[in-house]
C-alpha cells in the first residue's frame, strides 16, 4: 500500500512549560489515581482486567497491543484479532485502512513510535499522538477507544505520571475532542490529558 502515512522525522513540539504546573505533584501517591482510572476505563467499551492490559503494554509493541486487547475484551467477538471488515470512517479525515493494510499500519506506528525524534516530546503529547493514531487506524472491530486509551496510558506510565482517563459524563463532550484530533488539531487533547493529570494529583495524597 502506498499511501501509508508518512509521520515527519521532526514534529513541531510545543514547550514543556505548558506543563511546569505538575512538577510540584510529582511527589503525589499515584496508585489510587491508576486504580480509580481502571475502574473507569472498564466502563467506556465493557472491558474487563485493564491493570493486566496495561502491565503487558508497559513495553508497547504490535503484538503486546493485540494481547492487550485480547485481556480486556476476553470472551468478546475479535477479541485480539485485529480488523478484518472494511469500515466508514467514523470521524472526518479518519484513516481507516482496509482490512488488508491494518498489520502494516501498525508496524509503520510502532516504528515511527520508536524514533529518536520523538525522544524529546513531552510524554503527555507523546500519549495525545499515540491515542490519535489508534484512532486513526481503528485496528478492532470494537474496543478502539478503550485500546487507546490504555495504550497512550503506558507512556504516561513510563513518565511516572497518572493516567489519563474520560468520566463517563463527559464522554460525549470528548468525542468532540477526538474529532478535532483525527483533523491534526491536537491541543484540546493535549489540554485534556493534561487538566485530568492536574486534576487527579492535586485530589491525591502524598508519598510520605
Amino acid at each position: 500500500m502506498s499511501d501509508l502515512p508518512i509521520y515527519p522525522d521532526n514534529p513541531m513540539l510545543r514547550s514543556s512549560m505548558q506543563f511546569a504546573d505538575l512538577l510540584s505533584l510529582r511527589e503525589r501517591d499515584t496508585a489510587p489515581i491508576w486504580e480509580k482510572s481502571d475502574s473507569i476505563i472498564a466502563q467506556m467499551e465493557g472491558a474487563t482486567a485493564v491493570f493486566e492490559a496495561r502491565t503487558i503494554l508497559m513495553e508497547p509493541a504490535k503484538a503486546a497491543l493485540l494481547k492487550a486487547h485480547s485481556i480486556l475484551f476476553a470472551g468478546q467477538p475479535g477479541a485480539g484479532q485485529l480488523r478484518t471488515s472494511r469500515i466508514a470512517a467514523r470521524y472526518r479525515g479518519q484513516d481507516c485502512p482496509d482490512p488488508e493494510f491494518v498489520d502494516r499500519s501498525l508496524d509503520n506506528f510502532f516504528a515511527w513510535m520508536g524514533a529518536e525524534a520523538l525522544a524529546d516530546i513531552h510524554p503527555i503529547e507523546k500519549a495525545a499522538l499515540v491515542f490519535t493514531r489508534i484512532i486513526d487506524i481503528w485496528p478492532f472491530e470494537s474496543g478502539n477507544l478503550t485500546m487507546a486509551i490504555v495504550l497512550a496510558n503506558a507512556f504516561l506510565k513510563q513518565a511516572g505520571l497518572p493516567p489519563f482517563f474520560v468520566l463517563p459524563e463527559h464522554l460525549a463532550e470528548f468525542e468532540k475532542v477526538v474529532a478535532q484530533a483525527v483533523t491534526i488539531e491536537t491541543q484540546p487533547l493535549v489540554n485534556a490529558i493534561h487538566r485530568t493529570l492536574k486534576r487527579e494529583l492535586e485530589n491525591s495524597g502524598y508519598h510520605r
